[in-house]
């Protein structure tokens, strides 16, 4: 008996030895070590990609090559081509257009809502949270201009969520709270706050971080307030009057863009991999020229910025008088549009302008997200509009169109345009009242080249520069400037039911299809 007595002793001594060892270790032993938390996980890492990925896809800035530069450069006259390059001619290739869809998803949307899932409840990143949520509202404007109704607020959340097919929601609705995101996240910055660093591609550390995101969203807001001006006139006063008295990016010092690196060769994402220069250089392989419509723009006008955008590609030539734009909608195929049918312009298509590479396409040069310029140009208008912003039209269109000129010195130190040439331009055109929102969202055409997503936003929104549309054989538009990309094919197998409310809603998966803001 006392030899069992003494076995049972020792086996319960045993077991509660042994439970309290577990109990010591037991939340390490039940945590999941793969599993992505504040203390295994660097989120500025994700801020940095879904920042880089915004501005173009590694794999020769794939999604950019497509929409922003076979698309929407072309179908703005600000780019030609004569050969195979869709948006020149209105021709549709699903594929191309609906590129930005494909990529943004999987490689910015998804990064920017790591970051924000991670933050959400950490104080130690209670203001990279906030600009996680800005960033997020910049990589979703642009999709939902492209596409119209797109997936929101379930996109980017099939890991946490484990909702794989997500909802189209409205345009209407994603405008509606990204608005909403951008007051609420400008207002929860704190200076005093924790700083992103280097790990922030935009502002770099810079001393000053939080108070530049902060304009940066007032600026964002500014931007989608404007959008609203035919589709809802009353909210977008109210959204654009609160983002002046915010504070938005007025100086070119504040200019919100991303500086690229072109060591590590065409594999690494951080090099401005856009097909314009580098390897591919369509500018030097002569498949991409300046339109006439832009040139001719430049030229009639006198502007100085001309000299610094272009150059005729045979005698490198950047003086105004000898540019000679491309004109739209021709080709070489000994059709009846044959580029040399082209009335007063020299058969030889290296006698065209092409973009000056040496200034504007340096692999390690910026992207542009959003400027000086923008913000000036869209608060004219607004003054326009008799909506109180803080100045007058005449003081914010002079200033728009200055700091256009100016910021061309951002791309490369030798683009210097002076006060006294920037004034001498201002002086032949002043602000023109009478006039006022034709004039100024030309000059905002203008000043957004090479980002011709806004380029093509904003004019869908105003109708201005007035364009003349092309007619080539074929086009799939019946001769009409196209409103918009198509989704992906793939999206009616992975998405079907959610993709055919949002045709449905829309009326067409065409590209003449208008989004909800474009009135």
């Amino acid at each position: 008996m006392k030899a069992i007595n003494k076995f049972i002793f020792t086996a319960s001594l045993a077991g509660v030895l042994m439970v309290a060892g577990c109990t010591k270790d037991f939340e390490s032993l039940n945590t999941d070590r793969n599993a992505v938390t504040s203390e295994v996980y660097i989120p500025v890492y994700n801020l940095t990609r879904a920042q880089l990925e915004y501005t173009g896809n590694s794999d020769f800035s794939y999604e950019t090559w497509r929409v922003n530069i076979i698309y929407c450069g072309m179908m703005m006259q600000q780019l030609a081509n004569t050969s195979w390059y869709a948006g020149d001619k209105y021709l549709q290739n699903d594929g191309w257009a609906s590129s930005y869809f494909d990529v943004a998803y999987r490689d910015q949307v998804k990064y920017v809502s790591d970051l924000i899932e991670i933050t959400k409840d950490n104080p130690l990143y209670a203001n990279l949270h906030q600009i996680g949520r800005i960033i997020r509202v910049m990589i979703m404007h642009r999709i939902t201009d492209l596409y119209g109704d797109v997936p929101y607020s379930q996109a980017g959340r099939g890991y946490y969520d484990r909702v794989f097919t997500p909802l189209y929601d409205t345009q209407e609705a994603i405008y509606d709270d990204m608005l909403k995101e951008l007051e609420s996240a400008a207002a929860a910055l704190d200076p005093a706050g924790d700083q992103p660093g280097p790990g922030d591609l935009i502002y770099k550390g810079h001393e000053q971080t939080i108070e530049k995101y902060k304009k940066l969203a007032y600026s964002l807001m500014l931007r989608l307030g404007m959008r609203l001006t035919r589709a809802k006139p009353d909210a977008a006063r109210a959204w654009v009057e609160k983002a002046a008295a915010g504070g938005v990016i007025l100086s070119n010092t504040d200019n919100a863009f991303i500086l690229h690196d072109e060591s590590g060769g065409r594999s690494t994402v951080n090099r401005n991999s856009n097909i314009l220069a580098g390897e591919w250089s369509a500018t030097t392989n002569g498949e991409v020229f300046i339109s006439q419509t832009f040139v001719d723009f430049m030229k009639d006008n006198n502007d100085p910025r001309l000299q610094w955008i272009g150059k005729v590609k045979s005698t490198g030539s950047s003086a105004l008088a000898d540019q000679i734009g491309m004109p739209n909608g021709y080709d070489q195929n000994g059709t009846a549009t044959d580029i040399k049918n082209a009335p007063d312009f020299p058969d030889d298509i290296n006698n065209y302008t092409t973009i000056r590479a040496d200034i504007l396409l340096s692999l390690s040069g910026p992207t542009f997200l959003v400027t000086a310029a923008q913000s000036n140009l869209l608060l004219a208008e607004a003054a326009q509009l008799g909506w109180s912003v803080g100045g007058d039209a005449a003081t914010y269109y002079r200033n728009g169109v200055k700091a256009s000129m100016q910021q061309l010195v951002q791309y490369n130190t030798s683009a210097v345009i002076t006060d006294a040439q920037a004034d001498a331009y201002l002086t032949a055109h002043p602000y023109d009242g009478a006039n006022g929102v034709e004039q100024i969202s030309t000059q905002y055409w203008a000043a957004n080249f090479l980002d011709w997503y806004e380029t093509f936003a904003n004019w869908r929104r105003t109708g201005y520069p007035e364009l003349v549309p092309v007619n080539y054989i074929g086009n799939a538009t019946g001769g009409q400037i196209p409103r918009r990309m198509v989704y992906p094919s793939a999206e009616a197998s992975a998405n079907g039911q959610n993709l055919q409310e949002a045709i449905s809603r829309q009326g067409a998966n065409t590209m003449t299809t208008k989004v909800w803001w474009d009135k």
